[in-house]
């Protein structure tokens, strides 16, 4: 045989070979490449269709008309389940189906490689679906074939039919023997909705507009936490109805109302409200969380029954968390900035100051005079009671005996500690070498009217300008908290004590020293009711004299609850 033809042979049939793989690789390629060109012209009905691996999922979809949905021209992922995942579910309940398949399908494409896809993504009948990191699932099914991309949308084929899952509301209404559920749910009520009602006539007898009424229902916690929203994501602890009475009767002295039926719809409120908390939280991994009211919820020693994975967050059923008062009772905080009036606001001013509390404080801007050890200028002899008028602004000078600054606080039945920082920076207001200004005392007055009773006003007897309703006037005292301090040196707390005022003046005579029924301890507020109190900030302490009745200064007040637990 010639030797050039075996080599010829030998190299020529590698060649071959080489140029048969290469060419079926290039087919593969193109078989490829049409079948992703077919996809991209096709939508997800028709995709789904050509899969016999879906045609249950198919049928489904006719039969429950979601596949008029699939056909429009917009962008949805498609959670698809195989044949073998609809084992077990009743298919010929169209009703029930039809649930099933509208959380199978997610507005906006999503493809594996989208990290959102990871968080939450929202189901066309407004479900939200979570990725759960551990198992590698969405709500329960795990993804077997990725990324099927066709002209409106994505589809991911996966090994179950997807939860559909209640929503927390949704859950504790199928488990109503709680508490918690029975107090909320009593909450409901209907209300016209405005909007929809239309207006036919009038009523003759008061002149209203009469309305062909339609009604809507309403519940208050629910605005307030709406656990029935699948656009909030939050963890609901329900505890055991033991659990729930203890909270409750340790509660409700602190939540006393003007009835016993209004104390007990507000310390069942709070209870019910304790367990709110933003987001999903695994409660196992902490001994405290706070919950979306800054309170302060223990954990450690709970005993979780149950655990319910929610279309808009997450459901625990424990025995009892044992909130400390301490945590629920906190101390209140009101911004000198944040009056709610005052006898006439062009003459309060609030003040950028960088050491203040939100680097604001508000100041009066009054005048007052007093008499101080100065020395004199001439002879520096520092010998004389000298008069010494001091301003803010003395171009800008309020004339009201009992100027106020009002500010309104929620409180609790409880007593309180009031305190405050009231800082006099004015340079001309403190001359500790006495050389020339002296320092001006800081002293004023805060009234306060209780939740449920009578709000401050001028007008007591034999004074126009005098405070009334204040609730430390009683037929045989006249007293209000008094806060005393120093212009100059350093922003300081100062706890604020009573004092013993004149009746028709108003003017402050001597501190409370000696307890008695209206004062068991002069550094004491006691508050009989739950609710809205108005504090009125005052001049006029020491001088009613026109232009000079006092000045005014305030960083915040704080009202400190006495609790020991």
């Amino acid at each position: 045989m010639n030797c050039n033809y075996k080599f010829k042979r030998i190299f020529i049939l590698p060649l071959l070979a080489i140029s048969f793989l290469v060419t079926g690789c290039y087919e593969s390629m193109w078989d490829d490449h049409v079948e992703k060109e077919k996809l991209l012209n096709s939508n997800l009905v028709q995709a789904i269709n050509t899969n016999s691996e879906l045609s249950i999922f198919s049928t489904l979809l006719k039969k429950t008309g979601y596949d008029k949905v699939l056909e429009l021209p917009n962008s949805y992922t498609v959670f698809a389940p195989t044949n073998a995942a609809w084992n077990g579910v009743d298919t010929a309940n169209t009703e029930e189906v039809r649930k099933l398949i509208s959380t199978l399908i997610v507005y906006k494409s999503y493809q594996t490689k989208d990290a959102e896809l990871y968080t939450s993504v929202k189901a066309v009948n407004g479900k939200n679906i979570f990725y759960d990191e551990a198992s590698k699932t969405f709500n329960g099914a795990k993804i077997t074939t990725p990324d099927v991309v066709v002209g409106n949308g994505v589809i991911q084929i996966v090994d179950k039919v997807l939860e559909r899952r209640n929503n927390i509301w949704e859950y504790l209404s199928e488990n109503t023997g709680y508490s918690q559920y029975s107090f909320i749910k009593s909450m409901d009520a209907k209300v016209m909705d405005k909007e929809k009602s239309i207006a036919i006539g009038v009523i003759p007898s008061t002149g209203e507009t009469k309305y062909d009424t339609v009604w809507k229902n309403t519940n208050p916690f629910l605005q307030a936490y709406p656990l029935n929203s699948e656009d909030s994501v939050f963890t609901y602890v329900v505890v055991e109805n033991s659990g729930f009475d203890l909270l409750y009767n340790k509660y409700k002295n602190y939540f006393n109302m003007s009835t016993p039926a209004k104390t007990d719809s507000t310390t069942r409120f709070n209870v019910c409200q304790d367990f709110v908390f933003k987001g999903i939280v695994d409660i196992t991994k902490f001994d405290t969380l706070v919950n979306i009211d800054g309170v302060r919820v223990p954990f450690k020693n709970a005993v979780i029954s149950k655990t319910y994975n929610a279309s808009n967050g997450r459901v625990y059923v424990i025995n009892e968390s044992n909130i400390k008062l301490k945590e629920k009772i906190k101390p209140i905080f009101i911004e000198g900035e944040a009056f709610t009036g005052a006898t006439d606001a062009n003459y309060v001013l609030t003040r950028y100051k960088r050491w203040a509390s939100g680097e604001r404080d508000v100041v009066l801007a009054c005048g007052e005079t007093q008499k101080d050890t100065l020395k004199r200028k001439l002879t520096n002899v520092r010998d004389s009671i000298v008069d010494k008028t001091y301003y803010i602004n003395s171009n800008l000078v309020a004339n009201t005996t009992n100027f106020y600054i009002e500010y309104k606080a929620k409180v609790n039945s409880v007593n309180y500690d009031i305190y405050y920082v009231a800082y006099d920076d004015i340079s001309s207001h403190f001359d500790f070498t006495y050389t020339s200004n002296g320092v001006y005392k800081v002293v004023q007055k805060l009234f306060v009217s209780m939740p449920g009773e009578k709000t401050l006003k001028y007008g007591t007897t034999g004074n126009t300008r005098g405070v009334a309703n204040n609730y430390l006037t009683t037929p045989t005292t006249n007293r209000c908290f008094v806060g005393q301090g120093m212009a100059g040196g350093r922003p300081e707390l100062t706890r604020l004590k009573q004092w013993n005022f004149a009746d028709a003046s108003q003017l402050l005579t001597t501190p409370v020293t000696t307890p008695d029924v209206v004062t068991p301890d002069p550094y004491l507020m006691t508050v009989p009711k739950t609710g809205e109190l108005t504090m009125w900030l005052c001049n006029t302490a020491r001088s009613n004299t026109a232009s000079k009745q006092g000045l005014l200064f305030l960083d915040y007040i704080v009202l400190v609850p006495r609790i020991n637990e």
